[in-house]
């Protein structure tokens, strides 16, 4: 059984501050936009980064993210060499309906050979799944890629990772949300809002569109400058370090206090 690092994991407090929520029915997506199912040159500070769509009313399903990674690529659950949570976010000025969420595969990809990123999107909704007295119970979703590491690739790349031949490859999930309301789940739940999602059936998802969350230079340079910084800041940095410390638009998870359950026997169930 995988073992993770934290014991809770935090996503998206609502965002009201700074994004207008959107009429309903809304839709709401995840993608994962790096790595790709491609080839790099072995690194260090491998970026991880993820989209949100719509992060105001996407805070209501109370999203949280976890990783895992295995090597070599398709051995059993005993190959993972690391995982851990989404743990710092950016928001650029320019498009103010994305959030990303980034972090790094620090010192593990510096290896040749292939690798298998597993990533987890856990959800609420008042819809599926109600609330029941003091709790909800949500689900989680997986995916995967295969990405490579050899000598002769190119360098890592996030601004490349998105252009438009390429953008609309990326992994996703999406949430029809048709209405907001407001829970009660006794005192101390940090939950106060639960999304309502379009109820079909069979159940079905909206169309993703990745390529709204590409990358433009700012942005990619302002997600690679944060990374080498939080690297920067280990007691023995393995990357190139600046002089002086870099400035990014950057924001930190405040006073969140939504706590999701480990599910790490789902991916010894499902991946193990």
């Amino acid at each position: 059984m995988f073992c993770f690092n934290n014991a809770a994991w935090l996503l998206l407090p609502l965002y009201t501050h700074w994004s207008v929520a959107q009429p309903f029915p809304s839709i709401a997506e995840v993608d994962l936009l790096f790595p790709r199912n491609d080839t790099y040159a072995p690194t260090p500070l491998m970026p991880l980064v993820f989209a949100i769509h719509n992060p105001t009313d996407a805070a209501a399903l109370n999203l949280a993210l976890e990783w895992a990674l295995r090597y070599p690529a398709g051995a059993n659950h005993l190959a993972v060499v690391s995982d851990g949570v989404i743990t710092q976010s950016y928001s650029p000025t320019t498009t103010s309906n994305i959030y990303y969420m980034f972090s790094s595969l620090y010192n593990l990809t510096i290896l040749e050979g292939a690798w298998e990123l597993i990533w987890l999107l856990s959800s609420d909704n008042c819809t599926m799944f109600p609330p029941n007295g003091s709790s909800t119970v949500g689900y989680t979703q997986i995916k995967s890629i295969i990405f490579n590491t050899n000598n002769s690739a190119p360098a890592t790349d996030l601004l490349a990772a998105t252009t438009n031949d390429v953008c609309a490859s990326a992994e996703s999930f999406t949430f029809n949300i048709t209405g907001i309301e407001k829970i009660s789940l006794g005192a101390g739940a940090g939950m106060t809002t639960c999304a309502v999602v379009a109820s079909t059936s069979p159940i079905t998802t909206p169309t993703p569109n990745p390529c709204a969350a590409q990358l433009n230079a700012a942005d990619a340079s302002s997600i690679s400058a944060s990374l080498t910084a939080s690297a920067c800041g280990l007691p023995s940095s393995l990357v190139s370090c600046p002089a002086r410390s870099v400035g990014v638009i950057q924001r930190r998870l405040r006073g969140s206090t939504w706590v999701i359950a480990t599910f790490s026997w789902l991916l010894y169930t499902v991946v193990g």
